[in-house]
């Protein structure tokens, strides 16, 4: 969903999961403003994407108790050029968020808790708000040849979980510059990072990984008009198990 709503165009899925978790995904992105076709008979969306911008610039969404929204979208509202407030179940309020709202803060984003300092509900005004994308790299190394452009530079710990790294890779078309993710954690690579890196190119979006850090393309756009969702193997896991 967040992929196709990134896309540059109308995107048909198939094979969709609706659930509480996607139907708060599917919610918040009609609170932003997206167009979409919802059939759950046929197990389908189609979703027209903006080419990585958000077609409301101000808005309020809800993520309920699902952690992947919740950091897909705060990762996608962060880096955007609007101001959106985020609300959450009182599970969801618990659940760790710091390393991506500290990311976020080094990209330029301004984010007021509305609660507890670190956790859901937040106000975020984005990076692409009035200049306020940093891409500094003083001091850094970069082991990423010269690009024309300068990519952002962030630095990102992943040992608590690697959707913050998801969130931030999916996003890549938000980011023309393209974007440099340095891991600071021991863990720096998973197999949901390299599901998530798959889907990416399957729509046309190639990122580069050294072992500690990773690289999204300059001009990165998701081109697919059609996508069919793989069934959830680790939900089945219970079934299997019993």
């Amino acid at each position: 969903l967040l992929i196709a709503a990134l896309s540059d165009d109308e995107v048909t899925l198939e094979g969709v999961l609706f659930s509480d978790d996607s139907r708060v995904f599917l919610g918040s992105l009609q609170s932003l403003g997206f167009d979409l076709k919802i059939n759950e008979n046929k197990k389908q969306v189609v979703l027209k994407g903006c080419g990585g911008k958000i077609p409301k610039k101000e808005a309020e969404i809800y993520v309920g108790s699902a952690g992947t929204a919740a950091r897909f979208l705060t990762a996608m509202l962060g880096c955007s050029d609007g101001t959106y407030t985020i609300m959450a179940s009182e599970q969801m309020k618990k659940r760790p968020m710091k390393p991506l709202f500290e990311l976020l803060k080094q990209l330029g984003a301004e984010i007021t808790y509305l609660e507890q300092e670190y956790f859901l509900p937040v106000k975020i005004i984005g990076c692409r708000c009035q200049g306020r994308l940093q891409t500094n790299q003083t001091d850094k190394q970069v082991s990423e040849p010269a690009l024309e452009k300068q990519p952002a530079y962030v630095e990102l710990d992943i040992s608590k979980s690697t959707q913050f790294l998801s969130a931030m890779l999916l996003i890549a078309p938000m980011f023309p510059e393209g974007i440099h993710i340095h891991i600071t954690s021991e863990k720096t690579d998973g197999s949901y990072i390299r599901i998530t890196r798959h889907m990416m190119e399957a729509f046309g979006v190639v990122t580069k990984f050294d072992g500690k850090d990773y690289f999204t393309p300059v001009d990165a756009a998701y081109h697919k008009k059609q996508y069919t969702i793989e069934p959830d193997m680790s939900a089945a896991c219970y079934f299997y198990a019993a």
